[in-house]
This record gives structure tokens, sequence and C-alpha cells, in this order.
């Protein structure tokens, strides 16, 4: 559950590679996800844990999200119906029983067919190195069963009428998404991570409800297997602007479309690496738990968890990177500062132990193959070196 906050007002550049003429890459929206949003938005009355932050969300939203807003209006019949319920229990029981956010619902959602269909593009399940096989098997099925329910919610309430109702503001947001993108960011990403994968997709969420402050936003990072065996990736996006005209569809913010973008793909590049490598961190996970840092990092950006602490910490090292082989070395510097203002302390040390890998990319074909290295600037540290340098940074 990320909210990633846009910064680099001063940061225009142009990038020098080509990037939306490539037919891997491309901005759409997907009836899957938004269906998934409305049925959050009704739930909100039934929620057990964070239901203050869920109205919240709405009474705010719904001032400057008019997908949000019209769907208030056209379902708002719908707050006590089956769905409602489900959801509302679904997201309950993810954080309850197996600490997991609405970001694992993405995954999915993707997977599964664009409704109105009501079969998969390939097997899912959930595999998180946090729980045991059982407490895997078990959310599989509690996630395939609602999305049963929730295909069935799509086709019995006529969602598709929506969605041609508000065909104009989807194709405007696409648009306008797109006119932020920089060139030629993931021709960049695959130079640095080493690896590419089938395509490269943003999804815009008009239907996903994230208050904006300072034109911040919310990326979820996902992807798919498909039964080709190639992955594509997807970030799916929030608004970050407030629609306050026509014309307006919430992401006419250059700087920060950019942003979400690179920080959202390199989780797929990173996220695997670190996981592959748990056994690697037991003598970090006891310094994340003892020192501030796992304090300090939930006041970030709810990050408890040291695995994702640290790939939290990589994906920043890689958006540095990507700045830095797009010759945006103003953008890298400004990056770097802010990430470490933020209690990304780890990152100068990165960067050091980068300077091994760019140097000796023969014998490091992968950024996955280097990330055993990195993750000894972790292991190595201590608490007092954690807790000295969280006291340097001033809020």
């Amino acid at each position: 559950m990320k909210k990633i906050p846009v910064v680099f007002i001063s940061l225009g550049s142009i990038f020098g590679f080509s990037q939306k003429n490539s037919s891997r890459f491309s901005v759409s929206y997907h009836k899957n996800v938004e269906t998934y949003f409305l049925a959050e938005i009704l739930s909100a009355d039934h929620r057990k844990i964070n239901k203050d932050f869920e109205l919240y969300k709405i009474k705010e939203c719904s001032a400057y999200q008019p997908i949000v807003k019209n769907a208030l209006q056209k379902f708002e019949r719908l707050k006590n119906s089956k769905i409602a319920f489900l959801t509302a229990e679904l997201n309950d029981v993810l954080l309850e029983k197996y600490g997991m956010g609405n970001d694992i619902l993405m995954k999915p959602l993707m997977y599964h067919r664009e409704f109105p269909a009501g079969d998969w593009l390939n097997e899912y399940q959930v595999d998180n190195n946090n729980l045991t096989k059982e407490q895997n098997k078990e959310a599989t099925d509690l996630i395939k069963n609602y999305l049963s329910e929730l295909s069935k919610f799509y086709t019995e309430e006529n969602i598709s009428q929506f969605f041609a109702e508000n065909k104009d503001f989807y194709t405007g947001g696409i648009k306008e998404y797109n006119r932020q993108i920089p060139e030629g960011f993931t021709n960049a990403m695959e130079q640095f991570y080493g690896e590419s994968f089938n395509k490269y997709t943003i999804l815009i969420s008009p239907m996903m409800m994230w208050p904006i402050e300072d034109n911040e936003g919310r990326g979820i990072a996902t992807e798919m297997i498909l039964k080709s065996g190639k992955k594509d990736i997807y970030e799916i996006a929030s608004p970050f602007m407030k629609v306050e005209k026509p014309g307006d569809f919430g992401y006419d913010n250059q700087f920060q479309a950019r942003f979400l973008s690179i920080h959202e793909f390199g989780h797929s590049f990173v996220n695997k690496e670190v996981y592959a490598h748990k056994d690697q961190l037991t003598r970090f996970k006891d310094l994340f738990e003892q020192s501030k840092l796992k304090e300090t990092m939930i006041k970030t950006g709810g990050y408890g968890d040291y695995q994702t602490c640290v790939a939290e910490h990589l994906v920043r090292l890689g958006e540095i990177q990507t700045a830095k082989i797009q010759k945006d070395v103003e953008r890298a510097e400004k990056l770097e500062a802010y990430h470490v203002k933020n209690s990304f302390i780890f990152i100068p040390l990165l960067q050091e132990k980068l300077k091994e890998y760019n140097a000796n990319r023969q014998k490091y074909k992968t950024f996955g193959e280097f990330v055993p290295i990195l993750l000894k600037v972790f292991e190595n540290s201590s608490v007092e070196f954690i807790n000295s340098e969280l006291s340097k940074i001033k809020k």
C-alpha cells in the first residue's frame, strides 16, 4: 500500500531514447481493476479495519474525482449488496489474517480474463514467503472465490454500461497520462537491470481513491506470467491531480507520472531478487526490528517488513541509475537527496557498492546476479549506524 509523493517540480528533462513508438509499452485501463475499486467504494460502511480511512477517502476523493462521484450516484443503491459485504470481509481478512493490503488483489485481477468473462488467462496462486504453504492456499482460494463473485456482479449489475457512459473520460485520461511519459525509460531500465519483459503497461485507475495532497498519488506494481512463460508487467495509477475543470482527467503532471512509472515498473525487476534471498537477510531482520528503522519505514510508506524495506531501497537505487543512463544528472541527484531525506539511509552505501556492478557488466550480466552483494550493505550494518543516520534526517 504505497503512497509515492511527487517532489520533483523543477526536474524537467528531455530523454534521448525512443519510447512511445515501442509496441511493448502502452497506457490503458482495465475493467477488472475498476470494477474492484467500485466494489471497494460500496464496501466502506461494512469495514471493520480502517473504516474511518475508507469513509474519509470517499468524502475527499468524490469531490475531485469525477469517476468516483459518478459511481456513487449510479450505484449507491448497492451499498448493502452482496458484493459490498464480500469486499469488506475480504479486505479485513487479508489484513488481519495474512498481513496483506488490497495491492495483493491487483495480480489476480490481471490473471482473470477481463470482465464480463468468467475464466482465467492463466493459473493464479498466492506465493508469499512470509506465509506457510497452507496459508498461501487459503488466501488463494479466498481470492479466487471473491473474483468469481466480482465477475457475477459485473454482469448482473451491467457495469459495462457505466464504462460506456464514461468512455470519453477514460480515453481522455489515457491520452493525458501518455503525454507525460519519459522517452525511452523502459530502454534505460532494461539496460541497467540487464533483463526485459514482454510488455509494459500503465493502467490508469480513475476509480481508485487516494487523497491528493501536493499532487501525490498511489501506484501499484503487479505482473502476469503468460502461458508462453513470458511476463507482462503493470503499473496501476490513481489520479494525482484534482480534476477542477473540463478537459482535466487527473494525470496532468509530468513529474509524478514519470516518477510513478519508473518506480512501479522497478518493483518487477527488484522484488523477485530480494525475496529469493530471504535467508541472506536474517541479521538485517533483527536490525530492522531492534533499531528505529521499522517504525520510521512504517511512517514513511507503510513499509513494516524488512524484505519490503530492502526492496524499496533497491527500487529507488534503480530510479537513480535510470536517470543517469538517460543523462539526467540533475534528476539523479535530486532523487538521491530526496530518498535519503525520506529515511532511505542505505542509498549512499548502495550507490558506492553499485560501482562494482557498473564496472563489471561482463561478469554481472543482470542486476539479480549482483543483488547478493548489495544485500551485504544491509547485513553488515548495525543498530548504532541505523539510528545515527536516522537522527541526522531533518523532517
